[in-house]
């Protein structure tokens, strides 16, 4: 049985945009399928919205504890996903704190 099942007409594949079920177990993407197992649970059917992977924003700039006015975890992490970003990479310089010795990383943690 799957935490989640989700149902698309636009899944987005390596192989192209095609109609399938993506398959969610305890929080992760065990499959993708283009016909379930009778029994294999309930569907979300999402239609034709489209259900693509995770994007990667690998150049973002988040100034906690420093200049948290500016843009913090909070914010930051707010609009990623509101977007649709799954993943976020800090960037050592401008921010604040500047992340280039282990002593200022460990303040950013």
């Amino acid at each position: 049985m799957s935490d989640l099942i989700l149902k698309s007409t636009k899944v987005v594949l390596e192989s192209g945009m095609k109609e399938a079920f993506v398959v969610i177990r305890k929080g992760i993407i065990a499959d993708v399928v283009h016909q379930l197992p009778e029994g294999a649970g309930e569907v979300t059917d999402l239609g034709d919205k489209t259900l693509l992977p995770g994007v990667i924003d690998p150049h973002v700039h988040i100034n906690e504890p420093g200049r948290t006015e500016w843009e913090g975890f909070e914010t930051a992490t707010r609009a990623a996903i509101a977007g649709g970003i799954t993943t976020l990479v800090d960037m050592p310089l401008n921010a604040s704190p500047v992340t280039t010795s282990v002593k200022s990383f460990e303040k950013k943690l």
